[in-house]
């Protein structure tokens, strides 16, 4: 015999501590990695002595295509990929993006942007970020007392 159950739409509504509780895990605890299409682009950032590495991957993007700015501690990202239709084409399925993006990332100290460069090598985006002078570490000397 099949049971026959009242439909109630108050049984879908998601409740507030299960909202909270997904956007915590997708969050913290299993963050999904996003490619140009999301929210975020994969990149790595080194930290040396001297200052920051940034290294982002950038396949297809002609370095005139892309805007840097820099202002204390922030570095911003601004490029153009464009993906060229072949004539009489029909698309089947398109993954590769196109359009306009931006990045903004914010490093653990000041920068001196007068002495930053920025490079592309197959395809890679390399920025050399020196730190302010003010933050750099320095040796003090001891000298004894008289």
């Amino acid at each position: 015999m099949a049971n026959l159950t009242r439909y109630n739409p108050f049984n879908e509504v998601v409740s507030l501590r299960e909202a909270m509780d997904r956007l915590f895990e997708d969050s913290f605890i299993s963050p999904r990695q996003f490619g140009w299409n999301g929210r975020a682009v994969n990149a790595n950032l080194y930290e040396t002595s001297e200052g920051f590495i940034l290294q982002m991957p950038m396949p297809g993007v002609k370095p005139e295509d892309v805007d840097i700015t820099t202002q204390q501690d922030t570095i911003t990202l601004k490029w153009e990929v464009k993906m060229p239709v072949p004539e009489n084409a029909t698309a089947l399925w398109q993954s590769f993006p196109s359009g306009q993006f931006q990045q903004t990332f914010t490093l653990p100290a000041p920068i001196n942007p007068d002495r930053a460069e920025a490079t592309t090598t197959n395809g890679v985006l390399y920025l050399n970020l020196p730190k302010a002078e003010h933050v750099k570490a320095r040796t003090l000397k001891v000298s004894a007392g008289k």
